[in-house]
């Protein structure tokens, strides 16, 4: 039987999927890993920032990201 994922192991998996694991984060702009990224964060993310009227999701998305402890590289600029 298989154990669920947390988090961490989720996120990594993602990351793992489109070969961006240790990448720098501001180089994690593929189209399809920011969509997968988005469907994984949308529940937390707060409606205004969903619809970018209030925020921006990738910021959002890069701030998580960086809260999980990701083996990624370090930003460099944004």
């Amino acid at each position: 039987m298989n154990k669920p994922l947390n988090e961490y192991d989720t996120v990594k998996n993602i990351l793992i999927k489109h070969n961006v694991l240790n990448k720098e984060i501001e180089d994690l702009d593929d189209p399809k890993l920011m969509e997968d990224l988005y469907n994984h964060f949308q529940e937390d993310m707060p409606y205004g920032t969903q619809k970018a009227r209030d925020g921006d999701p990738d910021e959002f998305i890069y701030d998580a990201l960086q809260d999980m402890n990701l083996p990624l590289g370090k930003v460099t600029r944004l």
